[in-house]
């Protein structure tokens, strides 16, 4: 029989005063606190950035092929289709699909507002499903040359609806406006994207570039999980380039790191706060129990098996909290991911509602490295016993 273990059984189901309870009960609600906030946190801070990366990929790909040459303004250089090297790329593991764009710049011009845009050009290798979430009305597919989709922020400067028409200006053209139709809006909340880009048929803006049907801008690619981009890149022809969407959009994904770093001190902070407040709490209970540790003494149990009592004693404070903060955490998040019941302004967080993202690694190891941190800072208030003399403990009440 495990002695330690065994009396701290009994001293968890014997709390002889109220106050005990009190500072137990303490104990056990700042555990479910502070652990039940973390699995939260971490959640909430995957759903944002899966949320925003799932926007931006969705319009720009994870990773961009093009043609390299000295053209840095929006209109692209033409790269003529590679079917062999489409093929090849669309075989490898973890590549979800490939599709080809052509992109030009231009005026579009509403009722009383006009703004410069970048007309994207796509084709039926882009799945319709890859921006219908992001859609708001209208459909995702463009059925006739000159339909567009654009965006929610573009529709409201422009004073334009659904199903009505625009007056849009290629720049390489500018004496022959065209006449175009909205046949669907999107919206992403990514300002860069939202208030520049608008979406067409990618025939139609080749025949605006006069270019040829196998010349396109740039090839994007979508990928079903992480993939080594120097494996993509030894098949390139030695006149193409390779981009990240990282490397694409920087300041996106710097504003991230920023994410994960306020929310480690933040995390920090909350697992300090959960330890001391589980150390005065053995503290305490040592405190009341200092006459008990006095005749274990003295029937001849050793320092070790007195402290281990108290340490099973934490452990069990450690393990009724991490239990609250579980099912706190995992209520708090099925409520939020069904109801969406906070809501966030989307000019400045880029959705309507707080996103949650369950990760079950992510849950396994708070609850794992809470246990281990925590078990480890419980043994310092067990030091304590190493001080108290017999004679005193025993008579510790008088």
């Amino acid at each position: 029989m495990n002695f330690p273990l065994f009396i701290a059984r009994r001293i968890r189901s014997t709390q002889d005063t109220s106050f005990s309870k009190t500072v137990t009960y303490v104990g056990i609600g700042t555990i479910a606190l502070g652990a039940g906030i973390i699995l939260i946190a971490f959640s909430i801070l995957f759903g944002f950035k899966k949320a925003i990366l799932n926007k931006m990929i969705s319009f720009s790909g994870d990773i961009r092929i093009s043609q390299i040459s000295a053209n840095h303004s929006l209109s692209e250089s033409p790269m003529t289709r590679n079917l062999a090297w489409e093929k090849r790329i669309n075989s490898m593991d973890g590549v979800d699909h490939l599709q080809a764009h052509v992109q030009k710049p231009g005026i579009i011009v509403g009722k009383k507002n006009m703004s410069g845009i970048v007309i994207k050009g796509i084709g039926s290798d882009m799945p319709q499903t890859q921006i219908q979430a992001n859609m708001r009305e209208g459909s995702a597919q463009i059925n006739k040359p000159q339909d567009i989709i654009l965006s929610k922020s573009l529709a409201k400067q422009l004073k334009v609806k659904l199903d009505e028409s625009l007056v849009l200006y290629f720049l390489s053209q500018p004496e022959r406006p065209r006449k175009v139709h909205v046949s669907g809006i999107y919206e992403t909340g990514l300002e860069e994207m939202d208030k520049l880009m608008v979406l067409a048929d990618r025939n139609w803006v080749q025949k605006m570039n006069q270019w040829t049907a196998d010349s396109i801008g740039t090839y994007e690619i979508h990928l079903a999980k992480p993939v080594s981009t120097q494996s993509i890149l030894t098949t390139l022809p030695h006149e193409w380039k390779l981009e990240t969407s990282e490397e694409l959009y920087p300041a996106l994904y710097d504003w991230m790191k920023m994410l994960d770093r306020n929310i480690i001190i933040f995390i920090s902070l909350l697992m300090l706060v959960a330890c001391f407040n589980l150390i005065a709490t053995l503290w305490v209970l040592i405190m009341e129990r200092v006459p008990m540790i006095g005749l274990f003494s003295a029937l001849g149990a050793n320092h070790k098996q007195i402290r281990s009592i108290f340490w099973w004693n934490g452990f069990f404070i450690l393990l009724r909290g991490l239990a609250f903060a579980n099912v706190f955490a995992a209520g708090f998040c099925y409520v939020q991911a069904t109801y969406q019941l906070i809501p966030l302004d989307p000019d400045n967080y880029y959705m309507s509602a707080v996103p949650i993202e369950w990760d079950a690694f992510t849950w396994i190891s708070v609850n794992v490295g809470t246990m281990l941190l925590v078990s480890l800072m419980i043994y310092i208030p067990t030091q304590l016993i190493k001080k108290l003399e017999l004679k005193d403990a025993i008579n510790y009440k008088n």
